[in-house]
């Protein structure tokens, strides 16, 4: 399962934004978004941070996959950090490459397979009235491009995420474009990969529950603004291409559960329905932090959605 700060799609800390105050029971700012995939890096631990998740995923169109994905970071301060993670998918069930496959035979296991790197620069900032962060994502092409696991090629997007906590609830905004589905609501793992220029939006909620258990529930739109190419598994050699305008267009919903086992590990779980390609995907999986959030500002989980 792929956990956000993502991510998600990509969630994390929040906390009410009030001035500063000299009390020195005032939790320092919280972060909007962590690692996208790994959950719980703290900008008040600034220098180097790593993580890890291991999830397990049902697509309705391919089965279970187990996908290990790590990832490392580095806060400067507290407004600007950067990451870099990469899925490992260490069992899947992938298109067979045959041109003309048995019935019985149409999907094939891969293992130890690599997705795109994925880089990304993160700013934050807590305005009066709500919180504010600003995220750049770039990939280096490292995934199979037979299988569809890359375009081959660099792409890119930016988003600019908005939230505001009520007490427990957060309704959330999400803003952005690029050039690939790959990086947009990365809490969802994809069996395809897109190039082609889109925008998509994102608004959600998401409720501080009790012993910092998180739910979250977003609607989002996926909206291609030029022609877009899908690449799915090689036949003959040959990635094949699905060409067109509204190839990528996608709207639908996702519900997320995130459940503190102890300070370094969150077990997570997620369910999303793509409403217009009528696909279901399922995760559970386990993050573990390598620094944690300090004990001072997990005691503000009442003020905090995660």
């Amino acid at each position: 399962m792929l956990l956000c700060a993502l991510p998600l799609s990509a969630q994390a800390p929040r906390e009410t934004p009030l001035e500063p105050q000299p009390s020195t029971t005032q939790p320092p700012p919280a972060e909007t978004q962590e690692i996208p995939e790994v959950p719980g890096l703290s900008p008040t631990l600034h220098g180097w941070n790593a993580g890890a998740t291991i999830t397990g995923v049902h697509q309705s169109t391919t089965g279970w996959e187990t996908i290990f994905i790590p990832a490392i970071g580095y806060s400067f301060n507290d407004i600007f950090s950067i990451d870099a993670t990469v899925p490992i998918y260490m069992f899947r069930l992938a298109d067979s490459l045959s041109a003309h496959p048995k019935p019985n035979a149409k999907l094939v296991a891969q293992r130890g397979e690599p997705g795109d790197i994925v880089f990304g620069l993160h700013a934050q900032f807590i305005p009066h009235q709500f919180q504010y962060q600003l995220t750049g994502l770039v990939t280096a092409p490292t995934g199979d491009e037979t299988y569809g696991l890359s375009t081959g090629r660099v792409t890119f997007d930016i988003s600019n995420h908005f939230e505001r906590t009520f007490r427990r609830f957060t309704p959330t905004l999400e803003i952005g474009g690029g050039d690939s589905t790959y990086l947009v609501n990365r809490i969802v793992n994809k069996n395809y990969t897109s190039l082609g220029p889109l925008v998509h939006f994102q608004i959600g909620l998401g409720i501080e529950l009790i012993r910092g258990i998180s739910f979250e529930t977003d609607a989002y739109e996926q909206l291609p603004i030029g022609d877009q190419k899908i690449y799915g598994p090689a036949r003959k050699g040959k990635p094949p291409l699905v060409i067109g305008h509204n190839v990528t267009e996608d709207n639908g919903f996702i519900n997320a559960l995130d459940v503190p086992l102890d300070r370094h590990t969150t077990f997570s779980g997620y369910y999303s329905r793509s409403l217009r390609f009528r696909t279901d995907t399922a995760a559970i999986g386990v993050t573990y932090v390598l620094r944690p959030a300090p004990v001072a500002e997990d005691s503000a989980m009442s003020e905090l959605f995660r």
